[in-house]
């Protein structure tokens, strides 16, 4: 058996993941309302846990670096 690495999923709330990207960039333009119509466009995955929505903080990034032609 190897030793790999075990990548952890960052898993957050809407509301958590736009504190993590005020933090990286105070000036960002994203807001509560695009990061919820990604999810519901799926363009990024979600899940539903009560009234939270929680995505993957990584694919939200990973989303966000792509170009204008690779956007869903």
């Amino acid at each position: 058996m190897q030793n790999t690495p075990i990548r952890k999923t960052r898993i957050r709330t809407i509301r958590e993941a736009i504190v993590l990207l005020k933090l990286a960039d105070s000036q960002t333009a994203v807001t509560y309302h695009f990061i919820r119509k990604l999810c519901d466009s799926g363009c990024i995955k979600s899940i539903r846990a009560g009234k939270k929505i929680l995505i993957n903080y990584d694919e939200l990034l990973a989303y966000l670096n792509l170009d204008i032609d690779e956007a869903c």
